[in-house]
C-alpha cells in the first residue's frame, strides 16, 4: 500500500507538470515522495492523491479479480514495482523491498498455478484495501495527538487552512466508501 500511496503522489505531480525527485519506502511501512509542483493547485492535488489512489487501486484490483483478470492484477503491481525501482526509489530498504516483491510476483506468475495466482492477487487487493483504511485511521490518531506529524493532512491543512483532522477524517471516509 505504501508503494501505491507514494506512487499516487508521484503520478499527481507528473500530471500537474511537476517533477518527482525521490520516493522512499521504509521498513516501518511508511514512505515519502519528494516532488515539485507548479502552483497551489498542483500542490493540493499531489498532497491529496496518496490515500484515494491507494483505495481506488485496491477497488480496481478487486474488480479485475471479479472478472477473472488475475494476470492483470499481477502485471499492474509488477509495473508499479519496476517503474519505481527504475525511476524513483533509491533508498536501500526500498530497493530491497521492490526487488523482492518483483521476484515474488514473477515466481507466482510464471511458476504458480492459477489457484496460487488467484490467492495472491486476492491477498494483495485485500492488504491494500485494509491498509488504505488502517493508515487513514492511524492518520486520524496522529492528527489528534500530534497534528504537526500528520503527513499529508498537514500539507493539506497548510494549503487550505482547514485543520489536519478534517483531512484525516476525509481520508477515512473515502476509504470506507471504496470498501462499501
Amino acid at each position: 500500500n505504501t508503494l501505491v500511496h507514494e506512487s499516487g503522489h508521484a503520478i499527481a505531480a507528473l500530471i500537474t507538470s511537476g517533477e518527482v525527485y525521490n520516493v522512499e519506502l521504509f521498513a516501518d511501512t511508511s514512505g515519502s515522495a519528494i516532488t515539485k509542483t507548479k502552483g497551489k493547485f498542483g500542490q493540493f492535488l499531489v498532497s491529496i492523491a496518496g490515500y484515494p489512489f491507494g483505495s481506488a487501486l485496491a477497488y480496481l484490483l478487486f474488480y479485475l479479480i471479479s472478472i477473472e483478470k488475475v494476470d492483470t492484477v499481477l502485471y499492474i503491481m509488477a509495473c508499479f514495482a519496476v517503474m519505481n525501482l527504475m525511476f524513483y526509489v533509491r533508498n536501500t530498504y526500498g530497493i530491497f523491498w521492490l526487488v523482492t516483491f518483483s521476484v515474488l510476483l514473477f515466481v507466482i506468475k510464471f511458476y504458480g498455478g492459477e489457484f496460487l495466482q488467484y490467492i495472491f492477487a486476492m491477498f494483495l487487493a485485500g492488504v491494500m484495501l485494509f491498509e488504505a483504511l488502517y493508515s487513514s485511521v492511524e492518520l486520524v490518531t496522529i492528527a489528534g495527538k500530534k497534528p504537526k506529524f500528520a503527513g499529508d493532512a498537514v500539507s493539506l491543512a497548510k494549503l487550505t487552512k482547514l485543520p489536519a483532522m478534517f483531512w484525516a477524517l476525509l481520508f477515512v471516509a473515502q476509504s470506507l466508501y471504496f470498501i462499501y
